[in-house]
């Protein structure tokens, strides 16, 4: 067709326009001077709609990602609010799980964190895992208070990171007697091993129960000795004797060496060791008759005697 046949057809600024875009779409082709031919759509459509195709896939592409970052968000927000407003108690077998629900908790924490960790030596990885999760509390102002027993104070690396953690306001005691593995947060969530279930956890939310807990942590707390107390000779030398003490209840309660050892979070040699000695002061012979003299010079009694 001559162009001028087109023009004269209809209004001429119109039909330039339609005739520039049938042309970039390769619809019309020019097939010589001012002649112009149609061209099949059927050989230009691929190229005509690749653009939209790619689109429409990048569009669907952008709609499986939000809708997989709004499931995500979803997982995150159920799990939240079962951690912070879930059942009384809840079994969490999953150490994954468990870790999942302390991250929310600490991170929602806003007054204090109660930490009981008996055992003596806490394991390098443990220490690693703890000490990002601290700082973080440390830095928001939340109180942290963590109890350990004696044996921690010779242990280098449980020492320095408790001076690490002290530096930002961390309080770390320790204690003799037996110490239950709990953690408190804000006095509204209580987390305890679950026996049986080695990295699981038992999630406790009942108030009553919680706060018996924390009521519990406190008494110890007060009993304890400060962590960054200087390592005295005459200090160190004290607490011997107190876990000396400690190591002979549990021997006249009929204990192995192995359960006195695990409830005091020293080795079973140090714990021998104390018996040795312990016999060798009062001259027994046996384990029987240490029993019988520890009783009789009274150092099995509530206080230990007065000097007269």
């Amino acid at each position: 067709m001559e162009l001028e046949q087109l023009l004269t057809r209809r209004d001429r600024g119109v039909t330039i326009r339609l005739l520039d875009t049938l042309m970039a779409a390769g619809l019309v082709r020019q097939a010589g001077t001012n002649r112009f031919a149609a061209a099949n759509p059927t050989d230009v459509s691929g190229r005509l709609l690749k653009g939209w195709e790619d689109r429409l896939q990048g569009a669907q592409l952008d709609l499986l990602r939000m809708r997989g970052q709004l499931a995500e968000l979803a997982l995150i927000h159920a799990t939240q609010q079962r951690t912070l407003h879930g059942p009384p108690l809840e079994r969490v077998e999953s150490p994954a799980e468990v870790n999942r629900i302390l991250d929310l908790a600490a991170g929602e924490c806003e007054r204090e964190v109660l930490s009981a960790q008996p055992g003596g030596a806490r394991p390098a990885r443990e220490l690693g895992g703890a000490r990002d999760r601290d700082r973080d509390l440390l830095e928001r102002g939340v109180r942290l208070r963590t109890l350990y027993q004696h044996a921690a104070r010779f242990h280098p690396p449980t020492v320095g990171y408790a001076a690490e953690m002290a530096r930002l306001g961390g309080e770390f005691r320790t204690v003799t007697s037996d110490l239950p593995r709990c953690l408190v947060l804000d006095r509204t969530l209580l987390v305890v091993p679950l026996h049986g279930a080695p990295g699981g956890a038992l999630i406790v939310r009942s108030p009553d129960l919680v706060g018996f807990a924390a009521d519990v942590f406190d008494v110890l707390w007060t009993a304890g000795e400060a962590l960054g107390k200087a390592r005295e000779k005459a200090f160190l030398q004290d607490i011997a004797e107190q876990t000396k003490r400690s190591v002979l209840q549990h021997l006249v309660q009929g204990e192995d060496d192995r359960a006195t050892a695990r409830a005091l979070g020293i080795s079973v040699r140090t714990c021998q060791r104390h018996v040795s000695d312990l016999m060798r002061r009062l001259g027994a012979t046996s384990r029987l008759q240490l029993g019988y003299l520890a009783h009789r010079h009274g150092l099995l009694d509530p206080e230990p005697p007065t000097a007269p």
